[in-house]
Formats: C-alpha cells, sequence, structure tokens
C-alpha cells in the first residue's frame, strides 16, 4: 500500500523527503499514524489527504458512520457513538416503518430524545393551528392577562355573568339570564277588606289624639295595590282626602312616611321627581336612583301621574333643570323604551362592548352619545353581558372606563344604569347605607326606597346590605331613627 503523501504511480516519497522524516505517533486508544512532514508545500494537482479513490470516503448515512475506512486501522472503536444504538439516557422504540421513531437499523440525523406528553393527554396539534371562524376570538392586549371563556366568574350578589355560567346557550346562539326572584317584605293581607281598613283609620284619627299603633298596623302591612284601594275606600266613605287627614293629625316624618304610604306608588314617585327638580338646587342623586332603577311600566306610570299632578310633562322639567350629557341621558331615561328582552346575542353584545370601547378608552376624547344609546336602550341582560366582554376584551372594567371618561352627574348616572344592571338589589342597599351613614339621616332616601322597594324586593335588598356592610339593614335603621317613624320603618322592613 502507497505511503501517505506519496506519488499514485511510485513508492518515493514526493518532493525528496525521505522516510526517516516521518513519525509515527504512539497508539493510544485507537491506532493513528499521524505525518508530519519537513515541507509544508504539497504538490498541485494531487489527490486529497487521505489517499484513496475518489477522494475523502463517501458515507452512506449521515453522521458518524460505525465503519471502516481505508488507511485507518479497523481493530478498534471510534470515538464518537454509533447510531443508532441502544445507549444510557435514551429510549428505545419499537420499528415503526416510514415513521418516527426510526426503525431498527436506520440512522437519524441526531439521537432520540424522551417526548414529553401534550397537555392534555391528547395527540398534540398541527402548529400553527388552523383557523376556526366558529372558534371564540381573543382581543390581545399587551401585558394583560387573557381569561379563558367561559372561565369568568357566574353573575351572583354583583359579580360579572359568564359567558358559559349559568347559561346554556340556545343553538340561536342566544342566553337566557336567571335572576333571583324578588323577595317582598310586605305582602298581600289575607283576607282584605278595603272597607273595614278605610273604618280604622278614620276611627285613630277621630277625636283627641291619634293611634299611630292602629295607623302603623293598617298602612305598613298592605300590599301597594291595597293601599290604594284603601285610599279610595276612605274618600268614597267619608268625602275626606286620605292624604289631607293624616297631615293634619300627624307632623315631621312619621307625618312623611304615612302619607307616603297612602298614595299610589307612582303619584308618589312622580312627587319625588317634581321636588328633585323645582326649588332651590335639583336632587340628582334622586333623578338618577328612580330613572336609572325604574322598568319601562314604572316610568310610564310616573309619566302619567306627573302630567296629571302638575299639567306639563316631566320631561319639560328635566331639560330645564339639567345640562349636557346628564340632560341627555335622564330625557333618554324618561321616555321608558329600555329593551325588555331577557334573551341575549353574545355577537351583539361582543359588538357592543367593542364600540364602548373605541367611543371612550381607544380614542382622545370621548363620544357620548355612543355611551348613552347602549346604556339607556339596552336589556339589563344584554347591559350584563356587555360588561362581561368588555372586562374580557379590555382587561379593564366597563365601571372604570365610564370614570376615566365622564365626570360629576353624568358618571354618576351611567354608573348607576351600571350598578342597577349588575345588582339591582345591590345598588339600593348601597343607597341606604348612604342614607344611615355619617352625621344625620337623609329621610328621604330612606323613606323613598323602603316604600317604593317593600312589596318588590325589599328582601333582597335586605340581603346584600348584609352581605356588604356585615351590619343587618333592621339593625342600622333602628339606630338611626326613632319612635314611630321608627316603628313603621322597622314594620316594613319585616
Amino acid at each position: 500500500m502507497p505511503f501517505p503523501f506519496s506519488d499514485r504511480n511510485s513508492n518515493e516519497p514526493v518532493g525528496g523527503v525521505s522516510l526517516k522524516n516521518w513519525v509515527h505517533s504512539s497508539k493510544f486508544s485507537r491506532t493513528v499514524c499521524q505525518f508530519f512532514p519537513d515541507n509544508n508545500s504539497f504538490p498541485a494537482g494531487k489527490s486529497g489527504y487521505p489517499p484513496s479513490t475518489g477522494g475523502y470516503p463517501q458515507q452512506p448515512q449521515p453522521g458518524y458512520p460505525n465503519q471502516a475506512y481505508p488507511g485507518y486501522p479497523t481493530d478498534q472503536a471510534p470515538a464518537y457513538p454509533s447510531y443508532p444504538g441502544i445507549q444510557p439516557g435514551y429510549p428505545s422504540y419499537p420499528p415503526a416503518p416510514n415513521q418516527y421513531p426510526p426503525a431498527a437499523g436506520a440512522a437519524p440525523a441526531y439521537p432520540l430524545q424522551p417526548q414529553q406528553p401534550y397537555y392534555p393527554t391528547q395527540p398534540a396539534p398541527a402548529y400553527p393551528a388552523p383557523y376556526n371562524a366558529s372558534a371564540p376570538q381573543r382581543v390581545g392586549y399587551p401585558g394583560v392577562p387573557v381569561a379563558p371563556i367561559g372561565l369568568q366568574p357566574a353573575v351572583s350578589g354583583g359579580v360579572y355573568p359568564s359567558i358559559a355560567q349559568p347559561y346554556a346557550p340556545s343553538p340561536l346562539g342566544y342566553q337566557q339570564q336567571q335572576m333571583e326572584a324578588n323577595i317582598p317584605t310586605v305582602r298581600p293581607a289575607s283576607p282584605f277588606d278595603a272597607r273595614a281598613d278605610a273604618d280604622a283609620l278614620h276611627k285613630a284619627m277621630k277625636g283627641l289624639g291619634t293611634d299611630e299603633k292602629a295607623l302603623i298596623n293598617v298602612l305598613c302591612h298592605r300590599s301597594s295595590s291595597q293601599r290604594t284601594a284603601i285610599y279610595q275606600a276612605f274618600k268614597s266613605g267619608y268625602g275626606k282626602d286620605l292624604e289631607s287627614k293624616l297631615k293634619s293629625e300627624l307632623s315631621g316624618t312619621f307625618e312623611k312616611i304615612m302619607v307616603a304610604l297612602c298614595l299610589p306608588v307612582a303619584d308618589f314617585m312622580a312627587r319625588e321627581m317634581y321636588e328633585a327638580v323645582n326649588g332651590m338646587g335639583t336632587k340628582e342623586g334622586t333623578l338618577v336612583e328612580i330613572l336609572c332603577s325604574g322598568t319601562n311600566q314604572e316610568i310610564r306610570e310616573i309619566n302619567a301621574a306627573y302630567l296629571r299632578l302638575y299639567g306639563h310633562p316631566m320631561e319639560k322639567d328635566i331639560k330645564g333643570d339639567t345640562s349636557g350629557v346628564f340632560k341627555m341621558l335622564l330625557v333618554s331615561l324618561a321616555q321608558g323604551q329600555r329593551d325588555e328582552n331577557q334573551g341575549v346575542d353574545v355577537a351583539k353584545a361582543k359588538a357592543d362592548a367593542q364600540r364602548l370601547f373605541q367611543a371612550g378608552a381607544a380614542k382622545l376624547g370621548t363620544d357620548e352619545s355612543a355611551f348613552n344609546s347602549i346604556l339607556a336602550t339596552r336589556s339589563w341582560a344584554h347591559l350584563r353581558q356587555v360588561m362581561s366582554e368588555y372586562q374580557t376584551m379590555h382587561g379593564h372594567t366597563l365601571e372604570q372606563a365610564v370614570v376615566s371618561e365622564f365626570s360629576a352627574n353624568a358618571e354618576r348616572g351611567l354608573l348607576g344604569i351600571l350598578q342597577c344592571a349588575q345588582n339591582r338589589p345591590g345598588y339600593f342597599a348601597q343607597r341606604l347605607n348612604n342614607a344611615v351613614r355619617g352625621m344625620g339621616t337623609k329621610d328621604g332616601n330612606l323613606i323613598r326606597i323602603i316604600v317604593s322597594r317593600c312589596d318588590i324586593d325589599l328582601g333582597n335588598i335586605k340581603r346584600e346590605y348584609e352581605k356588604k356592610f356585615s351590619k343587618s339593614l333592621l339593625t342600622d335603621v333602628s339606630g338611626d331613627t326613632s319612635g314611630d317613624y321608627k316603628k313603621a320603618l322597622l314594620a316594613l322592613i319585616g
């Protein structure tokens, strides 16, 4: 066999280099001859290193083959591991034709690594995943974690509704809101006799002095419709107006609550609206409370009573005593045209949430009309869904957006709508707490809320009050009032 660096046609060394100038290295773990010529120049046109037909040996597989090379000793293992093989730390796989892991005898380009299971234990999807138009789409925002659809808290006690719970979407993509039933604290008396009750009231106010206990026993334990019947029976039986008679016999806060109870609810609320927009200043809180929380029927009845009592539309006085965005909102609410459909179109709710974002946080300035048109006309169930979608899509609540975009009375009005949509009993519980908290008592607010809600949902309000403030409504009202006024309130609260 020719020596390395020799001419292919001769055994003589190339360039006159004698064999003694070649040094054989010692055998180590594998025997390799290394040659160090003392002349660094090599003849041009000669074949490469090591000499073999066709230059470097051709490798049948990528990687490091386990085979003998011409000119190299073959009695020792190569320095690099052969592939494939069973090696520590690498799993062995059963043969699988044309798949990964490779069948036995095939040589992969890289060592096989243990495969990690995909979570959940399903085959890993192709990457990137194919677009699915029917799948819920998320809008990502820098630094804002996006909660998975269906994992938002369900509607209960004033938290945001879930997309999946507690609703079951219908095939049409609608969701049906499930609300807690109203719990009144004053229920219709049975048996009921309007004439007998009118007689009892007349007797209690006849002659010297007044039997306040008898008044409380009748007026504080009859429903709104029964009190209206008693009012009419009193006038037909005695030719006198019950309200006028009560005012002549009573005084102070006890008079106010007894008069409120003897009036039809629509008349009482119309009177509250009139007093809020006439006289010195405007009671914006009263306007917001009545108009933002009222149903279409309640608002229409108040409008009719206002026109009958004062000879002109309620809207006229609202326009004359308010301004700006607050005026626009109250006029819209006074129409009593809110959508009252309890079904929720999720796609429409998402569109409204995005519209509100574009009208506020996404731009310089605020499109107030967009907020007004959605919050003043959409159904309560729809608004709950909009609030949930808004927070999911944009990482902050719709209430926070309102606070940042509006101020003063406009902010108060819009927040009142959102709070009523989210949890109406909770809204009234907060209003009651504001009435009895701090120095003095806001008796007008206390009387209006308790009288107007006692045969609707005052039981729900009591629950929310205790949940929010860790004290019962009965305890706080009892500690902040006194006398017959206190007894009347406690009788209504139950």
